[in-house]
């Protein structure tokens, strides 16, 4: 059951609906707000046994493309949903280009001291064995939901690409924490914020090294954060990184000393992406020569680190062939934007693009060839009617 939601309109009573777990209700007081490329999912859980609700959003050029996009997971969606959605739609954006376009899911809270903390076997005298965590309760359980139940939904229903984002603030943090040390691949980057280990969860400090020791070369990202707090257990991680983390894991700490533990979400967010895609930037503005070759040296260095294929978008190679154009490098122009009608024969305005730079050129036969074609793919490009006009009559 999907329905389309917006940002603000009731959006605290919605947090609300969700915490007393009736999420029906939630999704039926939303029928009413406007599309804002957002949507919430009622699942039915077999694994915790009670219908929980995740939240979607998509870039906003999804329906129009056959694009492919990385999906980062929030942990207490319900909080982070919001600004994390609109961080990502920043960061991404074509004139800053510092992360790629992805899909966002939030995780909604029903119980988060129930799920997000690791339940552990009994000795026999009665206290904790830390080595054994219980499969069939607290964060053993939610894992497996997650697992087995949200992701298969995420993956069947949107195109993804292989590449998922884990990010958990404070007890949601913890939980990061144990996903990542029982299942090493299921997330390859993952985004500790303010973790709250404590001392019962020391043990998950020395257990690093089983996400350490694999082999599993576009799995290790890591970015932990914590605001001005006590600092100790987040410290030690980072001494147990420092000795032990091969030189394929790459791994930052930062400390916000002018963020608390509630306001420091916000911030460790936007650098943590920043940090997973540190190599994702290219200057198509700054490089008054950038050819297409270029581009596609830097996107298979970004496809083998990442460990799948990424192409440049559409709006992207139309970008950087007109920032070619505005400094006279008609000829790398040409081949961008060439190259962009070959990965996007039905984009009218690829095509009106490729026109304005055979126009601009000399290649009038050109120019008056590829502004029909855009004319073809979409009738209401009236500035494309109006150059091939200008471009035919002066060519009688």
């Amino acid at each position: 059951m999907q329905v389309k939601f917006g940002r603000y309109l009731f959006y605290a009573r919605l947090i609300i609906f969700v915490a007393f777990c009736v999420p029906r209700l939630a999704i039926a007081q939303l029928d009413s707000l406007p599309n804002r490329n957002e949507t919430a999912v009622l699942l039915k859980s077999r694994i915790l046994s009670e219908d929980r609700s995740i939240w979607v959003h998509l870039p906003a050029n999804y329906n129009n493309t056959t694009d492919t996009y990385p999906v980062m997971y929030l942990l207490d969606g319900e909080g982070n949903f919001n600004y994390a959605s609109e961080m990502v739609n920043f960061l991404a954006g074509y004139d800053r280009n510092r992360i790629p376009d992805m899909i966002v899911v939030a995780i909604v809270n029903v119980n988060r001291g129930r799920d997000f903390t690791p339940i552990y076997l009994k000795n026999a005298d009665g206290s904790s064995d830390t080595n054994k965590v219980i499969s069939t309760e607290g964060a053993g359980k939610f894992l497996k939901y997650i697992t087995d139940e949200v992701l298969p939904y995420i993956d069947t229903h949107y195109r993804v690409q292989p590449y998922r984002i884990l990010a958990g603030h404070s007890l949601g943090g913890l939980f990061a924490l144990y996903a990542k040390e029982t299942k090493p691949e299921l997330f390859p980057a993952t985004i500790l914020i303010s973790p709250a280990i404590s001392v019962v969860h020391d043990h998950m400090i020395n257990n690093i090294s089983s996400f350490l020791t694999g082999s599993h070369l576009h799995n290790g990202k890591l970015f932990f954060s914590i605001g001005n707090e006590n600092t100790q257990k987040v410290d030690l991680l980072a001494v147990k990184l420092k000795q032990s983390a091969p030189i394929w894991f790459n791994w930052y700490y930062k400390e916000y000393e002018d963020e608390n533990h509630f306001s420091v979400p916000y911030k460790s967010l936007f650098d943590g992406l920043k940090f997973i895609y540190k190599d994702w930037f290219i200057d198509y503005y700054g490089n008054s020569s950038l050819s297409y070759q270029d581009i596609v040296r830097h996107f298979n260095t970004l496809s083998v680190e990442f460990g799948y294929e990424i192409n440049p978008t559409e709006d992207f190679l139309n970008n950087c062939g007109y920032n070619q154009l505005r400094s006279g490098h008609l000829g790398n122009a040409t081949e961008i934007f060439v190259e962009n009608v070959k990965k996007h024969p039905k984009s009218s305005n690829a095509y009106d693009s490729l026109a304005e730079a055979y126009m601009k050129s000399g290649s009038t036969a050109l120019a008056i060839l590829n502004y029909k074609r855009s004319i073809e793919l979409n009738p209401n490009n009236n500035n494309g009617k109006e150059m091939l006009q200008k471009l035919e009559g002066a060519n009688k």
